[in-house]
């Protein structure tokens, strides 16, 4: 119930927070319809087949998971667990979307209840690991301009976060390479994965948060793209927003997205942006939701309970 009802404090305040937000920016709905007007049909093309690319991506995340717990699965399945996955928990949350769905197909594909926790902590790794790399890469060698008002703010240089963040990286693969023994924490056990998997973890959570950060840039206006906005920043704003909508637990990140991404864009461009990213909910999590709805209601329906075999 304290969950729920913090999540319900959250998500009006975050609402109160972009509200806020349009104001200071004499923001109106005219200005975000005549922003929308200028998304070219090339660049709504262009976003759907990065987010397609992206998809079949996001596959990687539960193949490294499958091979984490040496299951012999499909590659079907993989796909199917990660598109119905991920395309749910964008619009629902984890917890409602992405975690509760895995535990039913997966459950249905015979793995156990401890398997299926696994399998949902390696995801939970991966999916900082590539946010880690980028982060890092990015306040190191890309040239990222966020607004003298909250760039003045961060307690540490951009640059020095960086490092830090590739140090973290940089940790989790030697100890992969080294560290082959179970580790014990209190009454868990665990083992790390191999290193050849680790670099694997890296390479798809990286390339999903890039694939991302890409069908946003695209749907912003030629006219906006630039020195101040270039891919790289808006990567990083993509980046900022993920860990604030996943420590907060909001479905979507919905209004949080929004509101993170707008704070660290030039205010100029508020209208251009704000038209992007109502386009980028629209093809980045509506559209793959009810695709993954439909194939999620068919399995439902046409798939019996199985057992999956270690491979």
């Amino acid at each position: 119930m304290v969950k729920y009802s913090l999540l319900l404090v959250v998500t009006i305040a975050t609402y109160f927070l972009l509200r806020w937000k349009f104001q200071e920016l004499g923001l109106t709905w005219d200005d975000i319809k005549m922003s929308l007007s200028k998304v070219s049909n090339l660049s709504i093309v262009v976003a759907v087949c990065i987010t397609a690319a992206n998809f079949v991506l996001l596959t990687g995340y539960d193949l490294i998971a499958v091979r984490y717990l040496k299951k012999d699965l499909p590659i079907r399945r993989v796909m199917t667990g990660a598109v119905i996955g991920y395309a749910l928990s964008n619009v629902l949350g984890w917890l409602v979307g992405g975690n509760a769905i895995r535990y039913r197909l997966y459950s249905k594909w015979g793995f156990n209840l401890v398997e299926i926790v696994a399998f949902i902590s390696i995801l939970s790794i991966t999916f900082w690991l590539g946010l880690f790399l980028l982060a890092g890469l990015a306040f190191v060698a890309l040239p990222v301009h966020l607004p003298e008002q909250y760039a003045s703010s961060i307690p540490v240089q951009p640059h020095v976060l960086g490092w830090i963040f590739l140090g973290m990286v940089g940790l989790y693969l030697a100890a992969s390479a080294f560290i082959r023994k179970p580790i014990r924490w209190k009454d868990s056990v665990f083992t790390l994965p191999p290193f050849k998997l680790s670099l694997m973890q890296l390479v798809v959570s990286a390339g999903d948060f890039a694939l991302a950060s890409l069908v946003l840039y695209v749907l912003l206006p030629q006219s906006v793209r630039g020195a101040e906005i270039n891919f790289s920043t808006i990567m990083v704003a993509y980046l900022a927003a993920m860990i604030v909508a996943v420590n907060v637990h909001i479905p979507g990140g919905l209004g949080v997205l929004e509101a993170t991404i707008l704070f660290l864009m030039p205010k100029e461009a508020a209208a251009e942006v704000t038209a992007a990213l109502i386009m980028f909910r629209i093809i980045y999590y509506f559209l793959p939701a009810i695709i993954a709805l439909g194939l999620y209601f068919y399995i439902e329906l046409t798939t019996e309970k199985k057992v999956a075999k270690p491979s």
